[in-house]
């Protein structure tokens, strides 16, 4: 199995590659800055590669070279950042990957969520959270009055 892993010397990224290639995947990562995370003591199991999620020519290309069975993206800024390079990363980076995984015949693309949508696990209990429940993270909780 090959996986393309954008984001891959990230927080969440560095710590896929390695279970991936734990279950023996061969990974390609790609990242604006590679070098931010070794992978040498995995010897050829993965591909550190550098590109922009946001150039589409950049992650086709890389994507095309890796050849993988599925990409996962987590190129993702969340919290307080500048409106103009959030969308870009999120919308633009998010549509370039999935253009250029239907472009190549890619089967499987996971992208990372987090607790923006539906608010903290708080309002769920323990049980899980899924698609069907309602996005609270901009509901308020209504004050009473005495």
């Amino acid at each position: 199995m090959r996986t393309f892993v954008i984001g891959g010397t990230g927080f969440i990224g560095y710590r896929l590659v390695r279970l991936l290639v734990a279950r023996g995947s061969l990974v390609t990562s790609m990242d604006t800055n590679p070098g931010a995370r070794s992978f040498a003591d995995l010897g050829g199991q993965v591909t550190s590669v550098r590109g922009d999620v946001t150039d589409f020519d950049e992650v086709m290309g890389a994507m095309a070279a890796a050849k993988p069975d599925r990409v996962v993206n987590l190129a993702y800024l969340i919290g307080d950042h500048a409106p103009h390079a959030a969308l870009k990363l999120n919308i633009l980076g998010m549509d370039n990957c999935f253009e250029a995984g239907r472009l190549l015949g890619v089967a499987h693309i996971v992208y990372a969520g987090s607790f923006a949508p539906n608010g903290k696990q708080s309002h769920y209990g323990d049980r899980a959270v899924t698609e069907d429940d309602p996005c609270t993270a901009n509901i308020s909780t209504p004050s009473t009055r005495s």
